[in-house]
């Protein structure tokens, strides 16, 4: 099956193999989107809970879920080094150290099996509540908040350039497998009130679950596929953090 296949990076890449589907790599990721009949001041009010998620500069996303750890990317992961920044509110981090999933790399330019990466933070985010991982096996059918600081705008009017401005829509999780999970950008009257996807700057930014007031990371942003990207029909893909915990916990406890 081929379909069209997009690292939020923006990194052009080729023919892949995933989950069984060969799926061509689209050339350049595609920006924070919202529907076209909701308006920025929307997406900027959305986010304004969801202090945990930060921002890798320039450009990627991430999620506190320690004190001193933020999960994202292996994308994202793979181009940091010790002494990059992360950004949570108004203060930056120093990067410590960068753990890859063991499937966490591949060819050049190909989306890793597992897109999955774990930053160490030089010093405690003390600010900021951590987002608590979610473990349950029920993403199916839930609403979540797609969140990040990348390009903002909407399928009508197009995207403007990030202004480091934290943003946040809001997708239904319309098929999960073992790996990951899948949404469809609906268009209007279809979709989630705030119906959106995520795109560049957003590269290992959430997808967050609230269940009873309480925040859980459900999603790590990979890629896209099966339509244009930012267009209404197009599928996001997100790393499905219930299938890695044992990794994740495992990790974060080891000096």
């Amino acid at each position: 099956m081929l379909s069209q296949y997009r690292l939020m990076s923006g990194v052009l890449v080729g023919l892949v193999l995933i989950s069984c589907f060969v799926l061509l790599v689209h050339s350049r990721a595609t920006a924070v989107v919202i529907r076209h009949d909701k308006d920025d001041a929307a997406a900027l009010r959305l986010a304004q809970p969801f202090q945990a998620v930060g921002r890798i500069l320039p450009d990627g996303g991430c999620t506190l879920i320690a004190p001193t750890w933020a999960l994202t990317a292996a994308h994202v992961g793979a181009s940091l080094h010790p002494g990059s920044l992360i950004q949570f509110g108004d203060q930056t981090y120093a990067v410590k150290r960068v753990v890859l999933h063991p499937e966490g790399s591949g060819p050049k330019g190909s989306p890793p099996e597992v897109d999955l990466g774990l930053v160490e933070i030089a010093e405690p985010v003390i600010a900021i509540k951590p987002v608590s991982l979610y473990r349950g096996q029920k993403e199916l059918g839930k609403m979540v908040y797609l969140v990040g600081y990348g390009d903002y705008g909407n399928p009508r009017s197009g995207l403007r350039r990030t202004d480091g401005n934290r943003r946040a829509v809001t997708n239904v999780v319309d098929d999960a497998g073992p790996r990951r999970i899948f949404m469809k950008f609906d268009e209007p009257p279809k979709g989630s009130e705030f119906e959106g996807v995520g795109g560049p700057g957003d590269s290992g930014g959430p997808a967050l679950f609230l269940d009873d007031g309480k925040i859980f990371l459900m999603g790590v942003s990979s890629a896209s596929m099966n339509g244009k990207p930012g267009a209404y029909g197009v599928t996001d893909v997100y790393v499905r953090v219930s299938s890695y915990i044992s990794w994740i916990k495992k990790t974060i406890k080891t000096k």
